[in-house]
């Protein structure tokens, strides 16, 4: 981070202050506003570029300990000591406006309202006589001198009030200070914090970055610890408004321990002349608009200077007042009171209720606030709460993803059960908790383990929807819908969590057998249960995750972003659900094409999942954002990931996710028949585990490759797979087939209509390729258009957009060969590689040179380097 932060959110503030500055009868102008708000930096900024338009440019800076000294913010032009004191203010004036080159004078006042009487009366001297251009800061709130005052009430210049960084902005100068894309939660509680105060965003990002909390993850920077107040900080806020009279010192260490704060509660705890004393300093504010009145601090960092200065046995005495004033005024209290007594009954000196705490917990889960859900079941646990608390633990450790620790206090319960249907239900349980983590075979023996007591405990439903998990998880999606509808169907008892994982089963089952229909008909079935039952909420994100995968293989592109948009509308703010949100975002833009995004959405989902014990999104990240990078044209990067960064998991499930990564870096480089043959391989894995959908992918991918092998097999598919991505992939592999450029362009209009813009870009540039062939010049130059555009759009360079030039007419072999030559591999080595002779290899190159021109390897090298005439 360098020293110097760019003047970001300001363009129109500068813009009228410039204006006011070169107006020929303007006298000046006062920027107002709150301590730390970049008052300050305007005005320099105002002085530096008045400077490089000719002005002749004077600062002074006010302080307190001028303040006592007749014209001691004029100090350095007061050169006479006289009597008069008239005269010297007469003389301060013209040595500050005068000048040899007689310009016109900008003078910069800095914190006004700090100036001393005398001081403050040259400045009024020089606005009222038109003596030079007058830019003034002063504080809000604060008092100043009569003569200062004077300028805006009687209009002699206009008053500006500075308005903080709004939160875009906040997040734009972070990520130019930082050099990178900042994760968007972490953007997010920057300003939360500093509420963008220039000042406090300065010093908190050095103070974080210092000591390595605010670090790069994945490409993206991310904040994941709470904020702890460097001594600097702390000194920031105090100085600036943070030091109070004893008794506000005392209001604001109530709202430190819960702000807001009703003012009955707050009332209750401190003198009414504390609290009057308070919002008169301008530390808290009073909205007596709200139903109760509530009470918060002016600025959430004050809170934190408080938490950090106040003792902690005075700051767990006042969580425990607070929360005994809180009881009667919210009986029966609503989920969110629960919570909040219950969080500060933990912090405080007050014996906490296990009961009240395992309530606190399943509300605070049913909130969609899974972290402070475990630290209350924990609490719970630790003050005798039993079994029922520990098993408020387990789910909501679960809930936090937290998955090593739910399998502890599983076995614990396990141990302790006394009966066979708590063993079994509790079995099933732990299979589930080992699923995420990518152990399908253990979960797999913790069933077999129960399998013979599950109809005597009358859990059969219960264990058809785990086995369906099971087998989801474990690339067989016929038997996971099989063994889920035997979970849906039969009577007996089932339990809202094992449904919905019966239904999340389902859904990736019917996802990779391409039934999207069946899909829909249980969808808003498992968002309710997820919403409504307390145990399990979180897992609606995994079933949006899932939803959208399917949809992508369908090519349901505007569904699934519909999708994505509705999950970012739900409460998040935990580790969990961050990741699963810009997953969400990722692999829904990857899909449309939309590639810098997508890109940027996959670095937050790994930046973020790294906290987690989750090898789903591990692998899942990864392998995305190399399809990504692949895709445009970064095979470096895509590679660096797959070698260096890749969780394997355990997970069958990603087992074409792999091969169409590695097929994309491999036709990037230039290696078709490489990529080829991964692409083969993953279609009949696919075939043999029963995944259409899958099959339809990676034969839509080998296409757009220029491999039109996989067209009758996409018509059989057809018959089969739902969705428009299955037709549009028959009718490109037929048109490849048959060399029918119209057909592709045809085909390609159809990709971009149903949202896979880098699909229907490189169909219409090999429809451009197949036109030319044929000398059909304007068809192609329209093709090209359209492939071009597209590229623009999406930022794809694909091999196909690199073929479609006219400057370099060589085949699909010709242009691999010299890919590899380009690599360093000499002509034996690319024959081993391609399986053919070194003099094949030869023949290859001497024929690509005679069609271009060029009389050697590195020429031709160079040239297909040069870059494809389809990029923007």
């Amino acid at each position: 981070m360098g020293s110097g932060w760019p003047l970001t959110g300001r363009a129109e503030e500068l813009q009228a202050i410039t204006e006011c500055v070169d107006t020929v009868d303007a006298a000046g102008i006062v920027l107002a506003g709150a301590a730390g708000v970049g008052k300050t930096r305007l005005a320099r900024e105002t002085l530096t570029r008045a400077s490089r338009r000719g002005h002749v440019c004077r600062f002074v800076a006010a302080t307190t300990s001028a303040q006592s000294v007749p014209l001691g913010a004029f100090a350095e032009y007061a050169d006479r000591l006289g009597p008069d004191p008239l005269a010297r203010i007469r003389d301060v004036v013209d040595a500050v406006t005068c000048t040899a080159s007689r310009g016109p004078v900008v003078v910069g006042v800095d914190d006004a309202h700090l100036l001393d009487a005398q001081s403050a009366l040259v400045v009024h001297q020089i606005v009222r006589r038109h003596l030079a251009m007058v830019v003034l800061t002063v504080r809000t709130g604060e008092p100043a001198p009569d003569a200062i005052t004077a300028l805006w009430k009687d209009e002699l210049v206009p008053r500006m009030e500075v308005q903080p960084l709004s939160r875009a902005e906040t997040a734009s100068l972070l990520e130019t200070v930082l050099a990178g894309d900042v994760e968007s939660a972490t953007a997010a509680r920057v300003w939360d914090y500093t509420r963008g105060n220039a000042l406090y965003l300065r010093q908190l990002i050095a103070d974080e970055l210092a000591t390595g909390r605010f670090l790069q993850r994945a490409g993206v920077w991310i904040w994941d610890t709470h904020l702890r107040m460097s001594p600097t900080l702390t000194e920031l806020i105090d100085t600036t408004i943070g030091r109070q009279p004893d008794p506000a010192i005392g209001v604001l260490d109530v709202l430190a321990v819960a702000d807001p704060l009703e003012l009955a509660v707050l009332s209750a705890i401190t003198p009414a002349q504390a609290i009057d004393a308070a919002e008169a300093a301008g530390v808290i504010t009073v909205d007596t608009s709200s139903d109760p009145a509530v009470a918060r601090t002016k600025h959430p960092l004050i809170g934190e200077v408080r938490r950090a200065r106040a003792g902690t046995m005075r700051l767990r005495h006042l969580r425990g007042r607070v929360a005994t004033e809180l009881e009667p005024l919210h009986s029966p209290p609503d989920p969110i009171q629960l919570v909040r007594r219950a969080v500060l009954i933990v912090g405080s000196d007050t014996e906490p209720d296990p009961m009240l705490l395992i309530d606190a917990s399943i509300a605070a889960t049913r909130l969609m606030d899974p972290i402070t859900a475990e630290r209350l079941a924990s609490r719970a646990v630790e003050a005798n709460g039993g079994t029922n608390a520990k098993s408020t633990h387990m789910l909501a450790l679960v809930n936090s993803n937290r998955l090593s620790d739910a399998l502890t206090v599983n076995a614990e319960l396990i141990e302790a059960a006394t009966t066979d249907q708590e063993r079994v239900l509790l079995t099933l349980i732990r299979a589930l908790i080992l699923l995420p983590s990518g152990a399908t075979d253990a979960a797999a023996e913790q069933l077999e383990l129960v399998r013979g007591l599950v109809a005597e405990a009358g859990l059969h439903r219960p264990y058809s929807c785990v086995l369906a998990a099971v087998a989801a998880f474990g690339n067989r999606p016929r038997a996971a819908v099989d063994a889920a509808i035997v979970g849906f169907t039969e009577n007996g008892w089932l339990g809202e969590s094992f449904d919905l994982m019966g239904l999340l089963a389902f859904n990736v089952g019917c996802g990779d057998l391409g039934r999207l229909s069946a899909i829909r008909e249980h969808a808003e079935r498992g968002y309710d249960l997820a919403r409504t039952w307390s145990a399990t909420p979180t897992t609606r994100f995994v079933l949006v995750l899932i939803h959208i995968q399917a949809l992508r293989l369908g090519g349901v592109l505007d569904e699934a972003t519909e999708l994505a948009d509705r999950l970012a509308r739900e409460p998040m703010d935990f580790p969990f659900a961050l990741a699963h949100r810009a997953m969400c975002n990722g692999i829904t833009a990857m899909a449309r094409g939309d590639l810098v995004p997508a890109k940027r959405w996959l670095r937050e989902a790994l930046a973020t999942g790294s906290m987690l014990e989750s090898p789903w999104l591990r692998t899942g990240g990864y392998l995305f954002l190399a399809t990504v990078l692949a895709m445009s044209g970064d095979s470096d990067g895509g590679r660096a990931i797959l070698r260096e960064k890749l969780h394997d998991g355990g997970l069958n499930t990603f087992t074409q996710h792999v091969a169409v990564a590695e097929a994309w870096l491999c036709a990037t480089r230039g290696v078709t028949t490489e990529a080829l043959t991964i692409l083969a391989d993953a279609v009949a894995q696919a075939e043999r585990a029963g995944c259409p959908a899958r099959e339809v992918w990676c034969l839509q991918t080998a296409a757009q490759f220029g491999d039109s092998n996989g067209a009758a097999r996409l018509a059989e598919l057809s018959r089969i797979v739902q969705g428009p991505r299955v037709t549009v992939a028959a009718k490109h592999a037929a048109a490849l087939h048959d060399r029918d450029a119209d057909a592709l362009r045809g085909a390609s209009a159809m990709c971009e209509a149903f949202g896979d813009r880098i699909a229907a870009a490189d169909t219409a540039a090999q429809a451009a390729v197949v036109y030319r062939e044929q000398g059909r010049r304007g068809a192609a130059m329209t093709a090209t258009a359209v492939a071009r555009r597209l590229a623009g759009e999406t930022g794809a360079d694909t091999p196909a957009l690199r073929a479609n030039t006219t400057s370099v007419p060589l085949t699909t072999r010709q242009r691999e060969i010299i890919s590899l030559a380009a690599t360093g591999l000499s002509n034996r080595e690319i024959a081993e590689r391609l399986t053919m002779s070194v003099r094949t290899v030869e023949g290859h190159i001497f024929r690509a040179s005679q069609k271009t021109g060029v009389n050697s390897r590195e020429e031709l090298i160079a040239l297909l380097e040069s870059g494809p005439a389809a990029r923007p």
